[in-house]
């Protein structure tokens, strides 16, 4: 019987195999190092062409921050001339309360037994000082101003009366305060009023 030896064969197949192996896990690693490399280098190109563009847009911020400021000062320039706007609107549609007051005045007042010495207008508020003939024409001419849309209702108070004389004849000097509505308010409110 013939006998043959398959030890060498086999240690030799066997180195081979580990050779192989050892060729591939190298290789392995050098391609994992190529792939590793190749990603590396794309993203930090990736990364130099972001801060390139960054530097690019910053200075085109920087270019346009001007326009920003001069936008802010026309925004401000605009509020304020939008108020003054709004003051001089308040004021032109008010303008003539006072003609108003004495109009009404001279609308409410009984004829020939009243006269006024002194109107102050605080705000909407108006005080007079005067003279009447009587407690009744005092209380008549309260009355109208009552009446009167231009007037808030229970505003009218008698501040004081008392007895005076003048060229030997005995009158009663006031002094009353009302609140009277401009005519834009009386205009809003007859507006709202229900028919």
């Amino acid at each position: 019987m013939i006998q043959i030896n398959l030890l060498p064969v086999r240690a030799k197949k066997k180195r081979e195999t580990a050779r192989q192996f050892v060729s591939i896990y190298f290789l392995s690693i050098i391609l994992m190092a190529i792939a590793l490399g190749a990603a590396w280098f794309l993203k930090d190109r990736e990364i130099q062409d972001k801060k390139a563009e960054l530097s690019r847009l910053q200075q085109e911020v920087a270019k346009y921050a001007k326009f920003e400021e001069m936008l802010k000062d026309l925004t401000k320039k605009k509020e304020l001339v939008d108020k003054k706007r709004t003051i001089i609107r308040d004021l032109q549609q008010d303008r003539d309360t006072i003609v108003r007051v004495l109009a009404l005045l001279s609308v409410q007042l009984p004829p020939e037994r009243m006269w006024f010495d002194r109107l102050s207008q605080v705000g909407t508020t108006i005080t007079l000082d005067g003279t009447a003939m009587s407690n009744e024409a005092l209380v008549e001419f309260m009355r109208n101003l009552e009446s009167s849309p231009y007037i808030e209702k229970g505003s009218v108070n008698l501040i004081h009366s008392r007895q005076t004389v003048i060229a030997q004849k005995k009158l009663r000097e006031f002094q009353l305060s009302y609140r009277f509505f401009p005519f834009s308010e009386v205009k809003k409110r007859l507006a709202t009023k229900p028919s």
